[in-house]
């Protein structure tokens, strides 16, 4: 053996230029099985030589096993694309990377998190997540399973999975892009190899996702062998669960197509001497519009005249004067401030970008603010871009005035009735905010709008934003728990809806709380009719104004802690709709509480069991 080594390093060397030529005209395909091939080939051994020829050569048979053995492809990597979304953004960037992840030499699934059974991750090979991030730099609602299963004290080894994440935020808040962070963190602390450094959007998410999904792409492709996909298009190994694929229908609405609807009801449902809640009714036409119960509807919106005159007039701008906005569109500055940018919504940013404006002077009421982030973000509560331009106005020019703004958003509101019931139209309940300084009277941006400069009879453009995590069994015979407060009734009264005209057979409880009986009890009648015709069975209202004793919610869970219990033990489904800060975390450590105590569980087994009924879909939260 040691003669034939040196015959191949030596006397046959004149061979390797012109075996390097012929490898030049081979496709990656054919150099994998000759990398393959040659491999194999050289590690014939001692066990060759039993069955070899006299001169310790392979024999012809020999070959043909070797060769066998080199053409067996080599197990596939597989990729998992993971969203987890809170209005569709996170979604919508993990398709895409998916589309373009299917030319790839590998078996690539995409799904959602509110469909992935979180303990499958121990089982994965490379995770690519798409996160945003909600409420107090928490994981969007349906992400919760998988976040608290990574979190947990048995948390899993992921040694054996490769990963990387993307995060969608909204820059304006302390905790930027936080569950991002959180996830990319810990998949490293478990044990996870980073394939690639965490990227951070803001809001204008598009061109550096973009780049990122280019890049991982990219990257894989130095770790994965390409192969041609087949002659119909069809890709090894592409498969899709909990996310929508299909192409899209032409000419339907969406974010970036509204609809234009007509105004047709704008009812007040609550006293004069209560905050402002409007019931709205809007007519979808003949748009072809769907939507489910559990939905969301966006609203696009102008700002109030007076607020953009009012921002004009202290920093001495002329409303004529022309600016550039982020698309490169060329606009007055008054027709920016109206349409393209929103100027109700503080922003750390907006505070420090205006400060760098401020003469020293009067800077100095601000520098202290802007040096201290707990400071600044107490300080931005409740207090619109307006206050602070009245307290510190400053010349500026249109540009300068335009740059301190973010792109203006549509609003989204929980959508208060089912198609089943209404046909072609979609209501809102919506309450409108109010605020004075200086005797002035301002509004909320959206709700303002709505409630102050659309009549019945005006259009606006909608659209519908689908909420995959917030829906009624598919069995109409399962009994649910729905718990609401002040407009987070909005989405019940769809739920009742569409359970009376499905005929559905299965208990309905409703937990709401509000104010005052008298003054704000949302839908009163409506209700009152529904346990009447046998539909609302069971019902218990809280009022936190009404009497000496402030009563939530929550109390009256845990004042019903065993039926709550049964219930549970009966199947239900268990819905939370309301303040994300407060109420809703409230409404969920009492559920705790209830578990552990009537299921006769330690408080980590409850967490547990409330995390099971979550990835089950029976604890389903929308909340704000």
């Amino acid at each position: 053996m040691l003669d034939q080594q040196q015959s191949v390093s030596g006397t046959n060397k004149p061979l390797l230029p012109q075996i390097a030529q012929q490898l030049t005209t081979l496709d990656p395909t054919q150099l994998a099985w000759i990398s393959g091939y040659s491999w194999a080939l050289s590690q014939q051994n001692l066990e060759l030589v039993n069955g070899a020829d006299v001169n310790g050569a392979a024999t012809p048979a020999q070959h043909q096993a070797i060769a066998a053995e080199a053409v067996t492809p080599a197990e596939k990597r597989r990729i998992l694309v993971l969203s987890c979304s809170q209005t569709g953004n996170a979604q919508a960037v993990a398709k895409h990377l998916f589309e373009q992840l299917q030319h790839t030499n590998a078996e690539v699934s995409l799904a959602s998190a509110g469909d992935y059974r979180s303990r499958s991750l121990v089982d994965e090979d490379i995770v690519l997540l798409v996160t945003s991030t909600q409420g107090e730099g928490e994981a969007p609602e349906e992400a919760v399973p998988l976040y608290k299963f990574i979190f947990h004290k048995k948390a899993p080894d992921l040694s054996s999975v490769s990963f990387a994440v993307l995060g969608l935020g909204d820059s304006s808040y302390p905790k930027y892009n936080q569950a991002a962070k959180d996830f990319d963190d810990q998949f490293e602390k478990l044990g996870a190899k980073r394939l690639f450094d965490r990227v951070d959007c803001d809001l204008d998410f598009t061109a550096q996702a973009d780049q990122w999904r280019s890049d991982i792409t990219d990257h894989l492709q130095t770790i994965l062998i390409d192969t041609p996909t087949s002659s119909n298009g069809a890709i090894n190994g592409a498969t899709a669960a909990g996310v929508d694929t299909a192409a899209p229908v032409a000419n339907t609405y969406s974010k970036s197509n509204p609809y234009t609807a007509e105004l047709i009801t704008k009812q007040r449902i609550t006293t004069e001497q209560a905050n402002e809640v409007i019931h709205y009714e809007i007519d979808l036409g003949d748009s072809g519009i769907t939507y489910e119960a559990g939905d969301s509807l966006g609203v696009y919106f102008f700002n109030a005249e007076s607020v953009v005159d009012e921002l004009i007039e202290l920093t001495k701008v002329n409303p004529g004067d022309k600016v550039n906005l982020a698309s490169g569109a060329e606009v007055t500055i008054k027709k920016a401030l109206t349409e393209y940018l929103d100027i109700t919504e503080t922003t750390p940013q907006f505070v420090r970008a205006y400060a760098d404006y401020l003469t020293a002077d009067c800077k100095k009421d601000l520098a202290a603010i802007v040096d201290d982030t707990a400071v600044l973000n107490e300080y931005i509560q409740e207090r619109p871009p307006i206050f602070i331009v009245a307290d510190h106005p400053v010349n500026l020019s249109a540009q300068q005035l335009h740059d301190l703004f973010r792109p203006l958003a549509p609003r989204l509101y929980s959508i208060a009735s089912s198609q089943e019931e209404v046909g072609d139209e979609v209501h809102i309940t919506v309450r409108t905010v109010r605020y004075d300084k200086d005797e002035k009277e301002y509004q909320g941006a959206a709700s303002g709008f709505l409630a102050d400069r659309i009549e019945e009879g005006d259009e606006f453009k909608i659209f519908i934003e689908p909420n995959r995590n917030f829906r009624l069994p598919e069995n109409g015979d399962t009994p649910i728990i729905m718990i609401g407060a002040g407009t987070g009734i909005a989405p019940f009264r769809a739920f009742m809806q569409e359970r009376q005209a499905k005929g559905d057979k299965g208990r309905n409880w409703l937990i709401f709380g509000n104010q005052r009986f008298t003054e704000d009890f949302l839908y009163q009648s409506e209700w009152i009719q529904l346990h009447q015709a046998g539909y609302l069975p069971k019902y218990d209202f809280a009022w936190s104004r009404q009497g000496d004793k402030k009563e939530y919610v929550q109390h009256k869970l845990a004042q019903r802690s065993q039926d709550v219990w049964q219930w549970l033990q009966d199947g239900a489904h268990f819905y939370v709709c309301g303040d994300a800060n407060r109420m809703a975390k409230d409404v969920e450590n009492t559920l705790i509480d209830i578990i552990s105590k009537e299921g006769k569980l330690s408080a980590e087994d409850a967490e547990d069991y409330l995390n099971e009924l979550r990835e089950e879909k029976r604890y389903q939260r929308d909340v704000y």
